[in-house]
């Protein structure tokens, strides 16, 4: 911001008072300009997101349909050798093994990860508050 000559020299004449509000108040203003930029440009890249995110849910609906089709295909290629009743059954048996094969390892990580409190963290905490207590202790009987 260019400042004339006049200006600069009322500015040199203006008490240390005014000369500090004046530089509050455009420090007001900046923080305000940068704040509403910083706002525009996280509006602009959680639009992206947004957009990005769509498409990651329309990939993950397409290969549902995918596997479907998939599916669809094994239980036709049993229905060669087999009767289409008995090939979708065994289809069907195998998915329902792979699923409660999936719920029982996904089972055994949630155990894992329980309880969700930070057990090392909280156990050396607890170290660490005896061992404040006991300096504490040995200070005052030293006094």
């Amino acid at each position: 911001m260019a400042t004339s000559h006049t200006e600069d020299r009322s500015r040199r004449a203006a008490p240390v008072s005014e000369l500090v509000r004046s530089l509050v108040a455009d420090a007001v203003l900046l923080v305000r300009r940068e704040a509403e930029l910083a706002a525009i440009e996280l509006k602009d890249k959680a639009s992206k997101v947004a957009a990005g995110a769509s498409m990651f849910v329309a990939a993950a609906a397409i290969v549902l349909f995918a596997i479907a089709t998939l599916i669809v295909a094994a239980v036709l290629a049993l229905a060669i050798v087999l009767p289409a009743w008995a090939a979708a059954l065994i289809v069907a048996a195998l998915l329902l093994v792979v699923a409660a094969a999936l719920v029982l390892a996904g089972r055994a990580s949630i155990r894992a990860a329980t309880p969700l409190a930070p057990k090392a963290t909280l156990d050396t905490a607890q170290e660490d508050i005896a061992w404040m207590r006991h300096k504490t202790e040995q200070l005052k009987s030293a006094e």
